[in-house]
């Protein structure tokens, strides 16, 4: 009988939808940050080492009074160990702050994704409700990182509400969603289960409501000390009044994992919304400087492209199609010949040159013989690529302009040497011509520069989340332009998430998001494609005849 039941606890775990709902697919662990109301004081959490999905991880705090341009770090204590999916909210004078924790099971070390059919009812073996997996939902900290009071689940339900729960996986489904907002469609799943006060100092929770029940249970609790306030208490000041915990749309523009993974919340939650952008942005990446200027490096080529900077070497490369030359530049501006072939190439993660040579993929260092990768194309297609760029899994994603007519993005896979075909422009007709293409940090987005030169309104630039097995999730990065840029050609993303785009005559430079963030006028002729120098310091830029530099850093 036993058995039996452990088998409905596994069956229901795959067919129950609960909070983290799985499908093959987990939120990430995350502990997103919070800002005072008038923002003086933030609290943000920080992973100590390498974050890993199950654990075990170690957090850290880091309280900050902006005003007095004062900053602590100290531990985060009660949420050392497994997975962790939780918001912080900081009170108004900074001397208390709160974390919740809405499904995930606290687990001392690494989570076990299916443990939770061991904590279901079974006959004669009621669950613990005192169990420590059902333990620190929520947590009141003082500004030092000590612990006022620890909630747990047993601390808001009732008897027979427990009897209302379901245990999956490693989760607890305690919680209602609020009318009109769903988990699978909110920015955090969390945000579909809780309301919170302007000032951050109530959490307002509905209950799953018993059998029977016509309507859910609410329960308000402060974030200052812990406690839970009694159903008759009136909030009649308009901060004390829990409401959503972000303006704005409920939904994502798409639902993919990829894009609920990219979402990084404000600081603000009550206020503001957060913004789609590169999860593994880096803090301190050199931003475009407002005063940066493109100065003449070279001029006299005939067809300048795909400038590449080996950072072993210190050098860039970059190849003149017409000349059919690759030259190497020793900065400032020591030019030498490297091979008399042209070859379009960018160089990988593992600091090595990938190009095309003599119809075939290969990838070198100067002064090395080339290493033949791949032969032939799908289909058995001649080689031939207009723009490359690779991942640090190796995966490869090339593009053919006008091969066949209206070009194709293919994908590479390094380690069997097979390539695929992501796009053809013949079939979808609004990603003709696919040009530039470059990678997110995190290498979970592919942006690609579509030209489109037949139909220029949807030319622009789009953005693909990348699956595990390096293909695309084509239907949910064609959707949507993910920037209204007029046949551009030339890509290259900076550590801190921004997109850099030739166009024209200018270099546009845009957010994470996909907003404008400013721009470079090319000072002669159109911009054919850019790189990154060392550390991101200088931008390079090639068009048909010159090789151009800009300085980032102030």
């Amino acid at each position: 009988m036993a058995t039996r039941w452990t088998m409905i606890c596994g069956l229901l775990a795959w067919l129950v939808p609960v909070a983290s709902a799985r499908a093959g697919y987990e939120l990430p662990c995350h502990i997103d940050g919070c800002q005072s109301p008038d923002g003086r004081f933030v609290i943000t959490a920080e992973p100590v080492g390498k974050l890993t999905n199950h654990g075990p991880n170690q957090w850290q705090f880091v309280w900050k009074d902006t005003k007095a341009n004062k900053t602590e770090k100290f531990m985060a204590r009660g949420v050392q160990g497994g997975q962790v999916h939780a918001q912080l909210f900081i009170a108004p004078d900074g001397e208390t702050f709160a974390l919740f924790n809405h499904v995930t099971l606290w687990t001392e070390g690494k989570s076990d994704m299916h443990g939770a059919g061991k904590l279901c009812d079974q006959p004669g073996k009621p669950r613990n409700r005192m169990d420590d997996h059902f333990s620190r939902r929520l947590i009141v900290y003082r500004k030092d990182g000590s612990i006022v009071k620890e909630l747990g689940v047993n601390d808001f339900l009732k008897p027979e509400e427990w009897d209302a729960t379901l245990a999956v996986f490693n989760r607890i489904h305690w919680l209602k969603e609020y009318p009109g907002l769903n988990f699978k469609t909110t920015p955090r799943h969390a945000y579909a289960f809780y309301q919170v006060s302007p000032d951050y100092t109530v959490l307002e929770l509905q209950l799953t409501p018993p059998r029977g029940a016509k309507a859910p249970r609410v329960v308000r609790v402060s974030l200052t000390d812990g406690r839970i306030l009694d159903s008759e208490e009136k909030l009649d000041d308009k901060h004390k009044i829990p409401v959503r915990p972000f303006r704005g749309e409920a939904t994502l523009p798409d639902t993919t994992p990829t894009t609920r993974e990219s979402y990084v919340p404000s600081l603000d939650p009550v206020r503001q919304e957060g913004t789609f952008k590169t999860a593994a942005s880096v803090d301190g990446a050199p931003a475009a400087n407002p005063s940066a200027r493109l100065e003449l490096v070279k001029d006299g080529f005939t067809k300048l492209d795909t400038p590449a900077w080996l950072p072993n070497e210190k050098c860039l490369l970059v190849t003149d199609l017409e000349q059919k030359k690759l030259f190497r530049l020793d900065p400032p501006g020591k030019f030498a010949t490297v091979r008399d072939e042209a070859c379009r190439g960018k160089v990988g993660p593992d600091g090595r040159f990938y190009g095309v040579l003599g119809g075939k993929l290969a990838s070198w260092r100067p002064g090395e013989e080339p290493q033949v990768i791949l032969e032939k194309a799908s289909e058995g297609r001649d080689l031939s690529l207009n723009d490359l760029t690779l991942s640090a899994r190796d995966f490869l994603y090339f593009t053919t302009l006008k091969d066949p007519d209206k070009g194709r993005l293919s994908v590479v896979n390094l380690r069997s040497k097979t390539v695929t075909v992501a796009f053809d422009g013949e079939k979808e007709t609004a990603l003709a011509n696919p040009n530039g293409v470059a990678l997110s940090p995190d290498g979970k987005f592919l942006y690609v520069g579509i030209s489109n030169y037949k139909d220029r309104g949807k030319s622009g630039i789009y953005r693909f989340p990348v699956k595990d097995d390096g293909s695309l999730d084509l239907e949910a990065g064609k959707k949507n332009k993910w920037a209204n840029v007029s046949g551009p050609d030339g890509l290259a993303v900076a550590a801190d998430g921004q997109v850099y785009a030739t166009a024209g005559g200018v270099v546009v430079i845009l957010t994470p998001d996909g907003k404008n963030a400013g721009s470079l006028k090319i000072p002669q002729g159109s911009g054919t494609n850019l790189t990154f120098g060392a550390d991101e310091k200088v931008l390079y830029v090639t068009t048909d005849r010159a090789l151009y530099v800009a300085n980032l850093k102030p």
